[in-house]
């Protein structure tokens, strides 16, 4: 499982449009919004191809001035967990 955050500046102008496009992509949450434009938004998608994908479809949007990484997490959960004493350090 992929999870980004992602920082959204959108024309104001055009703010709701973009909003609505981006809460219409698989995957992806709009948290916050701001006056001045600038959206809070997560993706979750299952693998790297899709969050690629997401990723460039979000930030071609009309109205996105631009779309900025901040934090990206990738977790396998077909492997199995062990206990912390048997964990590598």
């Amino acid at each position: 499982m992929n999870i980004s955050g992602i920082l959204v500046y959108a024309q104001l102008e055009r703010l709701e449009l973009v909003r609505t496009a981006l809460r219409s992509m698989p995957g992806v949450e709009v948290h916050a919004t701001t006056t001045e434009g600038r959206m809070v938004v997560t993706l979750e998608l299952p693998g790297d191809a899709e969050m690629a994908s997401a990723m460039t479809a979000l930030s071609r949007a009309p109205g996105v001035l631009s779309a900025s990484l901040v934090y990206a997490h990738c977790e396998d959960f077909d492997e199995p967990s062990l206990p912390d004493q048997e964990k590598p350090s």
